[in-house]
């Protein structure tokens, strides 16, 4: 378990020292005074500058040292030069924790690295918390704690409520923080990591599961050296209820091509990521604008138990609009109940009816009791999971309309959205003090909808989790050994119950002959080497072969080509053809920073060019496997579609469940790959063809049992 540290004195100081402290309110040194000053910290703050007598209204000191009572936290806003002795001094004067704005470390130069790491190793022996350096800081709403110089406090007040954010990115941050601010939603905690010299984001987010005032945490990262920890921090913190939201940058898969396998092109970096978001209940979202929506929802609105949704509109095309982008989002719209139809068609004029969507007309401009009387009468609708409304413009009867979707629904107990083209500002904001989220256009509000639904179905992906432990990551080797099919069969054969087709291993034509008199044809001849793992791009591969000389010949053809090339030969392998329906591919590798990891997708020799793939890290019990599978967008061709064969998925992803134990056990293999995994038309699953890379010796710390050639013995079926 990942001893996490531990953030309550950066984000609860009694007291607070700013080194480098200005009178100037625009420079580093300057803002977090003026902030926290404005905005009415509680704590004693204590300027630092040997230049001045008083900052700000407040005495001034010289040195930390000086200063001569407890300090929780130290600001330091000097230039890199002076950070070090800052700190130092700090330690001797008891500082509990550091928040260094300087820059100039190891985002810099290799010897600004080399003062990081002293400052790392300063603060961990003193057991001192360090946020930074390089860092925007952080704040806490509800103390009233801005230990930041972000600009984006220039302009707004703070406004507490539930929403957190962890940065990587200071920039972000800011913009992160600036657009909650305009937008009214309330803030509890803030913090932009930096250099990460000590606090982390998993650090972060774990404070956060924790953090009574925290209900929803959004994120921003560019990369994770501690999965386990990561991982672990992410887990608590949904586990507790509080979904995360997450920008994650760098989606290229820039580099994955060159990978030596079709599993390795596919589990490029960023969908390793995603992986881990999609099997842990993170929601992974694309901009802070879309970050917002959602977090609005979530923190105003309840999460419907179901997808049907009730559409109620002043404009009945609208309300067809809000129809068909729910549907395609994957919600439903029926009909209201019997008894909901017959008091809304009461309440409504003559010449409409109550449908689902249900259209006031704008009727509600010249007489705008209509709305309210059709809210009330609709109530809670009781087979509809969600409503949407929809109004367009009505500056002057805002006010009415608002009232009544006040009175109709701020208590309503099932979520209820808002979109409202064109609406008041004060409209707005007197709608979401009641809990009513108000989006501007039809898109947005569906799909905060569809990500909200996302976020509730991510919890229970988390609940299933519960209890399990990842194995922990290993460093990528520089490069690893490969083993040709025949020896990568032998360590699926060794752990699970996967059918091979029948084969023999040849060393000649003559071999070839003899193995005739056990194996039925059509043959496939496959040439065996290491140095060639995709056979079918060099010759390596002869399929259908029926008489003695031919597959004598393409022996003989594969020996010469293996001669040629100086290939390490581990033979021929013939095997009997099996008729193929469909076919997948499944492939275990090592991630270096989060550790084993199953891939598995529709196979072939076109897997990368149409990529249907799904990933999740080990161990994974067979219903998780099975899922996987029937996830995938081609699943329903595994499953009997269209008079096709039904391939049996339960028992197939007990065996992968089993390898992928097996696999994750075994440190010295990196990677296994098993493609095509073919379901043949009798409907059973038969492994074509696999591979497998192997670490050093030095870097997998135990001995590899495999050789490179004439271990694996001809082998039947």
């Amino acid at each position: 378990m990942t001893a996490f540290k531990s953030l309550d004195v950066l984000f609860n100081p009694a007291s607070i020292a700013v080194v480098g402290a200005s009178s100037n309110e625009m420079k580093l040194g300057g803002r977090p005074i003026a902030y926290m000053k404005k905005m009415g910290y509680r704590g004693t703050i204590y300027p630092v500058n040997p230049k001045s007598r008083d900052v700000q209204g407040l005495p001034a000191y010289p040195s930390l040292s000086s200063i001569g009572q407890p300090i929780d936290l130290a600001i330091v806003a000097t230039p890199a030069a002076m950070v070090e002795d800052a700190i130092r001094e700090g330690l001797t004067a008891g500082v509990r924790a550091f928040v260094v704005f300087s820059s100039g470390f190891a985002e810099l130069s290799a010897e600004g690295g080399e003062i990081q790491t002293r400052l790392r190793a300063l603060c961990d022996a003193a057991g001192v918390l360090l946020l930074g350096p390089n860092c925007l800081g952080a704040i806490n709403v509800r103390n009233r704690v801005i230990a930041s110089f972000t600009t984006a406090m220039e302009d707004h007040d703070l406004i507490e409520g539930g929403f957190a954010f962890v940065s990587q990115s200071g920039a972000l941050g800011a913009y992160w923080l600036d657009m909650m601010f305009q937008r009214g939603i309330g803030v509890s905690s803030w913090v932009a990591t930096g250099n990460e010299a000590g606090v982390t984001v998993a650090d972060a987010i774990y404070h956060l599961a924790r953090d009574p005032d925290t209900r929803v945490i959004g994120c921003y990262i560019e990369d994770i050296k501690d999965g386990p920890a990561f991982r672990e921090a992410a887990r608590t913190a949904i586990a507790a209820g509080k979904p995360i939201l997450l920008i994650k940058a760098g989606r290229s898969e820039t580099g994955a091509a060159a990978a030596a396998s079709h599993t390795g092109a596919l589990a490029g970096e960023d969908a390793r990521y995603q992986a881990l978001f999609d099997q842990i209940g993170i929601l992974r979202v694309n901009s802070l604008l879309e970050m917002g929506d959602v977090a609005r929802l979530v923190l105003m609105q309840p999460t419907p138990t179901g997808r049907n949704v009730g559409v109620i509109s002043v404009s009945g095309g609208a309300g067809v609009l809000l129809a068909d982008e729910l549907e395609d989002a994957g919600f439903t719209v029926p009909p209201f109940d019997a008894e909901t139809c017959e008091r809304v068609d009461a309440a409504l004029p003559d010449y409409v009816s109550a449908n689902n969507p249900l259209d006031v007309t704008g009727g509600v401009a010249g007489d705008s009791s209509i709305f309210g009387r059709v809210l009330d009468a609709l109530g809670a609708a009781p087979h509809h999971d969600s409503f949407v409304l929809f109004i367009g413009l009505m500056g002057s009867i805002s006010g009415d309309l608002s009232q009544s979707l006040v009175r109709a629904f701020a208590k309503a107990g099932k979520q209820v959205v808002v979109v409202w083209i064109g609406a008041r500002p004060d409209v707005v904001a007197e709608l979401e003090r009641n809990g009513l989220p108000v989006y501007p256009d039809i898109p947005q509000a569906v799909a905060a909808m569809t990500q909200a639904r996302a976020l509730a179905e991510g919890q229970g992906h988390a609940d299933a989790l519960a209890g399990i432990e990842w194995p922990t990551p290993l460093p990528g080797p520089e490069a690893c050994d490969a083993r040709s099919e025949i020896h990568a069969q032998d360590f699926i054969r060794a752990h699970c119950h996967l059918r091979f087709p029948v084969q023999k291993l040849v060393q000649s034509p003559e071999d070839a002959r003899a193995a005739l008199d056990t194996l039925k044809a059509p043959l496939a001849v496959k040439l065996q080497s290491a140095d060639m793992l995709h056979k079918s791009e060099h010759g390596g591969v002869r399929l259908g072969l029926t008489s003695a000389d031919e597959i004598a010949d393409a022996v003989r053809e594969m020996m010469d080509i293996a001669k040629a090339g100086s290939l390490r030969l581990d033979g021929i392998l013939l095997q009997e053809m099996t008729p193929v329906a469909q076919e997948l591919i499944v492939g275990f590798r090592r991630d270096p920073v989060f550790g084993p990891l199953l891939l598995i997708g529709r196979g072939g020799v076109e897997v990368e060019l149409r990529p249907d793939r799904a990933m999740a890290y080990l161990p994974m019990p067979a219903q998780a496997i099975s899922a996987m599978i029937h996830n995938l967008d081609s699943a329903p061709l595994f499953t009997g579609y269209r008079g096709g064969p039904t391939g049996d998925i339960a028992t197939l992803a007990q065996e992968l469940s089993r390898l992928g134990d097996a696999f994750a056990a075994d440190e010295s293999i990196e990677e296994i790959e098993i493609n095509p995994l073919a379901l043949s038309r009798d409907g059973s699953f038969v492994a074509l063809d696999a591979l497998s890379l192997h670490r050093p010796v030095a870097q997998s710390g135990r001995a590899d049992v495999q050789s490179t050639a004439g271990r694996s013995k001809a082998s039947a079926e």
